[in-house]
């Protein structure tokens, strides 16, 4: 997966979790008292502005939210 990819994912992500927050009205305090998180890393996640936004702390607060992440892997022929 290169770079943009990945960005590409977290952004996907961030957009389900606040899709969820929404329909819920939930507030990021509780948001992070969910995913066991202080309510400004849950905001800081939120923005997408970070780089160092791990995947892991998005799936953290997706999976909190009750929001599954299935990922589908494929295998490219090698152009040789």
């Amino acid at each position: 997966m290169n770079n943009n990819q990945v960005q590409e994912l977290k952004k996907q992500i961030i957009k389900e979790i606040n899709i969820e927050i929404d329909q819920r009205n939930f507030s990021q305090s509780q948001v992070g008292e969910l995913a066991g998180m202080s309510r400004v890393n849950v905001n800081k996640l939120l923005r997408g502005t970070e780089k160092s936004v791990a995947l892991n702390q998005l799936v953290k607060v997706a999976n909190s939210l009750g929001i599954e992440i299935d990922l589908v892997f494929k295998r490219v022929q090698n152009k040789r």
